[in-house]
Formats: structure tokens, sequence, C-alpha cells
């Protein structure tokens, strides 16, 4: 038997060994007579065989002992198979209550079978308090109807008992919810005056701010963040280019840290909140919880969604479907909460059929369009046109006299055709180099530059970006415009005045997501 077990042993430690038919035999010995610390270890290298682990398991379990009958069933749960249910089942009634409860756990992970839900409904009644917290937990993840009534019925004293019921109740219910359409109206009034967030990335909140006006009286919260007094429908936002989300803040009442969930559940409650979330919902509401400062403080949430569920039982907590996200926002200086809209869809960008790697994020393309104007005798060159987005962002501002795009590489180009095509825009593309190519009569060049990690660690990106803006001086209409992104902004500064290129207002260092680039406007003298 030592020889075996250092022979297995070998083995084992062998993160590729899977194994085989000849090798069950010594496994299920080793198996019987592990201490509880190497059992783990045993039971993951069974489970690595699969469907040929489960005929050999379920082979065995009925010749083994109490003990071995248990570990057997812990990986038959680790295999998660519906072949094993029958088995697991029968190992409910078995007289050796480890069995019992590991057969219950099992059942957890396994889909949904009715007979097998009846039988773990059916232990409960006779079941000690250790043997229930495994029955509610594994009715929460494959319970029914059935399993919420008896749920909700327990009125247990046993504090770890009682989580596991609530955990199991937010399960079921979240299911049970899934029957029901749950969207957002974008054509629906909000019906009272609420203050609306829109962010962007950081740096073109001024933008933002400009195209929320003729909606209010926007005001600038930080370089990505504006706010705006707003009573209106959803879809009026879409003219909000530059946007990458919508939320409406919601105050949340004064609470130390340790009540946070309560002052959440409180602000849910509040006429704000149960206006806005009667007006945009679409069927019932559900919801997801998130924090500003990020992380997942998954204890936390626990307590927000059980809050919640005592105050608003109609609002359900469902992160994989939710119609609304709750931004949590705790700082020194303000706590609210953001009610983010999300199961509705977005036509601003509906064009964008395909992408392309590095290519620009469609807000991106929208400020700089933005930030150019449509004069309706423009001819517009983008030449690193990536995937067209810009092309099509200065189209849909406004009328021009033609639009050039080029690229050196052709998937790129495919890509702004495609999208060109979507957009029901019509451009001029050429395969070439940006510092060779000279479309004629160009009085707007308007392009996202390559910015890649390659350019930055060969350290081409310089001589690059040195190269073009000199060309676009040549290739420029007297009083024409370059409107783009920089990511050595001094440098390219230096060089566009060096070759008669003059800055006109309107810059603006703005969020790439990880590093910044600056908006840079300049006009051909």
């Amino acid at each position: 038997m030592a020889s075996l077990r250092r022979n297995s042993a070998l083995e084992l430690d062998d993160p590729g060994f899977v194994p085989g038919a000849s090798h069950f035999p010594a496994l299920f010995s080793l198996l019987a007579q592990a201490s509880r610390e190497e059992t783990p270890r045993l039971e993951r290298v069974l489970a690595r065989a699969g469907e040929h682990a489960v005929e050999a398991v379920l082979a065995e379990l009925p010749r083994t002992t109490p003990a071995g009958r248990a570990r057997l069933v812990s990986v038959l749960g680790r295999l998660a198979d519906p072949r094993a249910t029958e088995a697991l089942r029968a190992a409910l009634r078995d007289p050796e209550p480890l069995v019992v409860r590991r057969a219950a756990t099992a059942l957890g992970k396994l889909p949904f079978d009715a007979a097998a839900e009846a039988d773990l409904r059916a232990a409960w009644p006779d079941a000690d308090g250790t043997l229930r917290r495994v029955l509610a937990d594994a009715l929460g993840k494959v319970g029914g109807s059935d399993a919420l009534r008896l749920l909700r019925a327990e009125t247990s004293s046993d504090a770890e008992l009682s989580r596991l019921v609530k955990k199991a109740l937010q399960l079921l219910e979240r299911r049970a919810s899934r029957d029901t359409p749950s969207a957002i109206r974008t054509d629906a009034e909000l019906g009272r005056t609420l203050s609306l967030l829109a962010e962007c990335r950081a740096g073109l909140a001024e933008l933002l701010a400009s195209e929320l006006a003729p909606l209010g009286n926007p005001s600038v919260r930080s370089p990505g963040l504006v706010e705006l007094p707003f009573a209106g429908r959803l879809d009026a936002l879409f003219i909000a280019r530059t946007a990458l989300g919508f939320g409406l803040r919601i105050a949340l009442p004064p609470a130390r840290d340790e009540a946070t969930a309560d002052a959440v559940a409180r602000a849910l409650a509040s006429e704000p909140a149960r206006t806005a979330l009667r007006a945009w919902t679409d069927g019932s509401a559900r919801y997801r919880v998130s924090f500003s400062e990020g992380g997942h403080q998954r204890a936390l949430v626990f307590r927000i969604v059980e809050a919640v569920r005592s105050r608003s039982p109609e609002l359900v907590n469902d992160s994989r479907a939710a119609s609304w996200e709750l931004v949590v926002v705790r700082r020194p200086e303000e706590r609210y909460l953001v009610l983010v809209p999300l199961a509705f869809e977005d036509p601003r960008f509906s064009y964008r059929m395909r992408d392309v790697r590095a290519a620009s994020h469609p807000t991106i393309a929208a400020a700089l369009a933005r930030t150019a104007g449509a004069r309706p005798a423009d001819v517009v060159w983008d030449p690193f046109v990536g995937s067209g987005l810009e092309l099509v962002e200065r189209a849909k501002l406004g009328p021009y006299r033609a639009l050039y795009g080029s690229d050196l590489d052709a998937a790129a180009l495919d890509a702004t055709r495609e999208n060109l095509a979507a957009a029901g825009v019509r451009a001029e593309l050429r395969a070439g180099n940006a510092t060779e190519l000279r479309p004629e009569g160009v009085s707007l060049i308007l392009t996202n530059p390559p910015m890649g990690r390659r350019l930055v660690r060969d350290r081409s990106l310089g001589t690059l970006l040195d190269a073009f803006v000199a060309h676009a001086a040549r290739v420029l209409v007297p009083g024409g415009r370059l409107i783009w992104l920089s990511p050595l902004p001094d440098r390219t500064r230096k060089v566009a005045h060096e070759v008669g290129l003059r800055t006109t207002p309107g810059g603006t260092r703005v969020d790439m997501g990880g590093f910044e680039a600056e908006l840079q406007r300049f006009q051909k003298t």
C-alpha cells in the first residue's frame, strides 16, 4: 500500500495527469484512506477524468464505506454531471448525515430537476440546523416557486441559517422575476425635475455641456461629469454624442458607514427614485449594485439587497439581467445614489458595424467632430482612418463638400467601408501613407493618430507625429484646420508652429483610457 501511495503521489503531483480506467481502483483506495487535508486534492484529480470519472464513481458508490460514500459524493458535486442526479437523490436518504449534506450540496450544482428539488424540500422538515443550512444553499441555486414558499416561511433564530435563507431567497426571487419583462423606456417623460448626471471621457465635459445646452442649463461638475436639471425623455439625451452614459442623482440620507445599506434602501424608496423607476421602467425593475470607488464589496451588497427587499419588495436584485444600475457614491464631501438605466438600445452609434484594433471610441470621434465644427465647404481628410468613425461623426454634424479617408491597413479600410455604408455616408478611401498622400483642396484634417505601445517602445511615435504635422501643413489649403489628438502635445505644438500652423483656442487634455492626449486645434496661416 505504501508503494502504491508513493507511485500515485508522483502522478497526483503532475498537473497534467488525467486518470484513466486503470487508475480508478488505486485512486478510490487512496481516497478511502486519505486524511482530511489530502482529500480535496484526490477529489480534484478524480474530477479531471470528466465523464469517465462519473461512470467509475457511480459504480464504486454502492460498495464503499460511509466515509467513502461521502467523499465520492463530493467528487460527483465537483463533476456536476446530470447523470449523477438519481444517485445523489438516493444519497439524500443515506443513514450517514455527512453523506446527506454532501449530496444536498452536489444537487445544488446540477441543472434544475423537479424531482431532485422535491427531494431537497422533503428533507427540510426533519433536518437539523446543520443540514438546513446546506439545504437552503442548494434550494437557492436550483429551487423553484415551491422552494420560494418554503424558505419564506422559515423563521429560525439560527443567525447563519437566517443568512443563508436570505441569500437563497434573493436568488430565487431573482430567477422568478425573469419571467416578467424588464426594460428601459426611452420615450417616457420623467414627470418631475430630477438631477441628471451625464458622464464623458475626462477632459470633454465642456463639449458635453454644450451638447446638452438645448435641454436646459447644464453645469460642469468635474472634467468628466455634467449635471442637468431634467424632466424629459431619455431619448432626448441622445443629442449628446460625447456622453458615455446617463444617470439620475438621488440624495442619500445621512448615515454612518455601517448604516449604508439602510440609507440606500431609504433613498430607493423615496418619491424621486420611485418616480424615475416607474416612469422609465417597462415591466419589473431589476437592478445591480456598484460603488463609485470600485470593488465588489459583496458583504455590503448583500446587506443593501436585504434592506431594499424589506422596503421595496417590487425591486429585484439581478446582476446578470439588470435594467438599472445603482451606483453608490460615498465621498467625504457628498453622498448620493445614481440610478443608471441599462436595458435600452442606444441608437447614437448603431452604424458601428466593425471595429479595428486601437480605433477611436465613438465618443472621442464625436468630440473631434464637434471641436472642428461643420462648414459646408469643408473638404475633410482623415489620414489615419481606422474604422472611419471620425468621418461618420463629421458627416452627421452637418454639410461638407467631400470626405477622404486613408490608411496603410487594408482591414481598416474594409471596416471603414462597412461603417460608412451603415451610416449612409459616402467618402473616397485610399490606401497609403499619411505622410505622403496629398488629397486635393483639404480644408480640414480630422484624425486620431496611432498611439500604440509598439510605437512608444521603439521610440518611433514622435518621429511619425513630427513628419505628419509637417505634411499636414503642406496639404491644407490656406486657412485650413488640423483637429487631432496628440499624445506628445508639447512636441507636436512646437513642430506645428515651425511649419506655419497656429494654435487656436479649444484644446484640452483627454483621458484615452490609461493615458492622456491633448485635443489640439491648429489653423494654417
